[in-house]
């Protein structure tokens, strides 16, 4: 349970992400208000790269594929980083193709190169893996608060959710920037506590390497490939590369943000397999939070909530904010449904609409590992497009189309009939390559436009 201290902590928290997204508001305009001005420069850029990876996906997710495999779930880790490393060299192409045609969301980039029904088809799988990821990291604020203190998991949801939606109204995407980087403090401060757990406790993890290969193979390749494809198909690192200033600080922030997930990424790992010996039979979703609540002291227990409770936000209004720019800019606006004078008024409605429902659907889905393989499965279709188009920048149009289908099919059909679990993520590669292919024999028949 918490100590008043801990109240005061979390609430003096979110009065200052209130005032900081309140004062950011003032005096935008639009190009500041969807994307920073594009004047990102690298430490604003490293820090909201990285604090928007740390959220519910790699604290709560990654730590409980720990608890339930061990040093095999490295794997989704090593897929992670080895994704990141190809994006540092595809980021270049996009970030100077975004500054010249003005990109805003990752389906201008289809829009661009494969026309219109290619970005629409974009723009839906977009929408809905962000805003499973809204809805993620409200569970996983919901659950984190219902562990520690007699706050209910429903009435926790509701409270992120309205405090995020305020600052996004008022600030926008340079709120999401300017909270991150208060955000980023509380993860280096939740960097020192695994570090004093991982010193005080008597539980010593041995990383015996060759358990990586003892993890049935299935496994390994969904895991490796849900890792790998995410950053090839984050809306929300796309945002960020089109609102950083030049090449240069393109170039430091990746590097820099690899470098502090990558060890953040390995301390998680052994606090995953400290609590897995220390703590068995517990639910591997809340894994994480369990592990603080029972092995820290009170007062630093406490303190680890405001901390993952900061990190999960951090994630929250970002995916929120992605979210609603490409219901708003390539939905509604392309559409012609709403003016472009009217876009700002347009979204920020829209956060509003997408709050309420997420909230909602918090209060519905609440298994955290499964969520999480659902929408990374979703997420396959962009990432693999995204790789093959800038391998093969003359892919045709029904190729790009019909993978993106058939990477829909291949996911929500088993999940309906088999349940979700890791294995729907070959299921999504399979069917996008076979999309793929299709579309080589359509284009053979009847050629695309170019």
């Amino acid at each position: 349970m918490l100590i008043l201290t801990d109240y005061l902590i979390i609430a003096g928290y979110f009065l200052v992400i209130l005032v900081v997204g309140g004062l950011t508001g003032r005096k935008q305009d639009k190009e500041e208000f969807l994307i920073s001005g594009r004047k990102l420069k690298s430490f604003q850029a490293t820090t909201t790269i990285f604090s928007s990876r740390i959220g519910a996906a790699i604290l709560l997710t990654y730590t409980a594929l720990v608890y339930i495999y061990g040093l095999g779930a490295l794997w989704y880790f090593i897929g992670s980083v080895f994704g990141m490393f190809v994006f540092y060299f595809f980021g270049l192409k996009v970030k100077k193709m975004a500054d010249e045609q003005k990109f805003y969301t990752l389906p201008d980039f289809f829009f661009f190169l494969k026309g219109k029904f290619a970005g629409y088809l974009a723009t839906i799988i977009t929408i809905t893996i962000m805003f499973g990821w809204v809805v993620l990291n409200f569970t996983a604020g919901g659950k984190l608060v219902s562990e520690y203190t007699p706050i209910s998991y429903d009435f926790s949801v509701i409270i992120v959710g309205g405090i995020i939606l305020l600052y996004l109204v008022a600030g926008g995407f340079d709120a999401v920037v300017k909270t991150d980087m208060i955000q980023t403090v509380g993860i280096f401060l939740l960097f020192v506590l695994m570090m004093y757990l991982l010193m005080t406790t008597d539980t010593k993890p041995e990383l015996v390497f060759m358990d990586l290969f003892r993890t049935p193979v299935g496994k390994i390749i969904s895991f490796f490939l849900a890792g790998f494809f995410i950053p090839m198909a984050s809306p929300e690192l796309w945002q960020r590369v089109y609102a950083i200033q030049d090449k240069t600080h393109f170039k430091r922030s990746i590097i820099l943000s690899s470098f502090f997930y990558i060890i953040i990424g390995f301390i998680l790992l052994l606090i995953g397999l400290v609590i897995r010996s220390d703590i068995p039979d517990i639910e591997a979703d809340t894994s994480l939070i369990v592990g603080f609540s029972r092995l820290l002291p009170v007062g630093l227990a406490g303190l680890s909530v405001v901390i993952i409770y900061s990190s999960v936000s951090s994630s929250a209004d970002t995916y929120m904010f992605t979210t609603a720019a490409s219901v708003t800019q390539d939905f509604l606006e392309k559409t012609g449904l709403t003016k472009k004078a009217d876009l700002r008024k347009t979204m920020r409605y829209s956060m509003v609409v997408l709050m309420i429902l997420g909230i909602g659907m918090s209060l519905i889905l609440r298994d955290i590992v499964d969520a999480t393989f659902f929408f990374v499965s979703l997420t396959m279709s962009l990432g693999f497009l995204t790789l093959v188009i800038w391998i093969y920048p003359k892919i045709n149009r029904h190729s790009v189309n019909l993978s993106i289908f058939a990477c829909l099919f291949g996911v929500i059909i088993p999940a309906i009939i088999y349940g979700i679990s890791e294995t729907l993520v070959q299921y999504a590669i399979g069917f996008c390559i076979v999309g793929l292919l299709i579309g080589f024999v359509v284009n053979a028949i009847k050629p695309a436009k170019k």
